[in-house]
């Protein structure tokens, strides 16, 4: 019996051991490792050192973001952070609040998405975004978050000040969007200018089990 327990503590340590932690600052660089004390400066880099199951810790600070950041640009559309590796956490370091500020990433003829989720089983939790614009004067839509996977967590995540909507569901399935907010957002420049405080906005059938307020959800939101 002794020996079945000890097998057993073994195993779990071996699999805990697996996960590692990986670290994003303001004032990091892409060329560490990206430890507590070396942090790198960006979650694409953070991205590709992480594997399923780790996490990744935004410290607090203003990111702001450039053009040369822009993870994928495809049609009409700039995508500036893909999030396309299963199973990885970016979470807001205990007690600080990364802001993430996209004021200059203006790509003539683009729409903006800040953040592409096209992995599954991606947890997000605690950042802002600001910031976001729009260059098109005709119909457009720039996003905060553009979600694509399945079985990811978008939580406790500020939206603010942008000329782009939410969070937009295009695809995936069993998503949930958590004590998320969306306000003050206006697009100052396309057909018109038109209020954008969206929370959610979808392409597909979505089944809410609870809504609190405008522009507040809390609950699941099953696609």
């Amino acid at each position: 019996m002794k020996s079945k327990i000890l097998i057993a503590l073994l195993f779990l340590n071996s699999f805990f051991c697996l996960a590692k932690e990986f670290y994003v600052a303001p004032s990091g660089n892409d060329a560490n490792n990206g430890t507590i004390k070396t942090p790198v400066e960006t979650i694409k880099r953070a991205q590709e050192l992480a594997s399923s199951d780790d996490t990744v810790f935004i410290r607090g600070g203003v990111y702001t973001m450039r053009e040369e950041q822009i993870a994928q640009s495809r049609g009409i559309w700039a995508y500036v952070t893909q999030l396309n590796k299963n199973g990885v956490s970016y979470l807001a370091y205990k007690n600080e609040k990364p802001v993430f500020d996209y004021k200059n990433i203006k790509p003539a003829g683009k729409r903006v998405i800040a953040f592409l989720v096209d992995g599954n089983n991606i947890r997000i939790k605690g950042i802002e975004v600001v910031g976001v614009q729009v260059t098109l004067k005709k119909h457009t839509q720039s996003e905060c978050f553009e979600v694509r996977g399945s079985n990811n967590t978008l939580e406790q995540l500020s939206m603010h000040d942008n000329m782009a909507i939410g969070v937009y569901m295009l695809s995936g399935s069993n998503n949930l969007v958590l004590n998320c907010d969306a306000y003050n957002n206006y697009d100052s420049v396309s057909e018109g200018g038109k209020v954008l405080d969206v929370i959610l906005k979808k392409e597909v059938s979505i089944t809410f089990l609870e809504v609190v307020v405008p522009g507040l959800i809390v609950m699941m939101v099953s696609i």
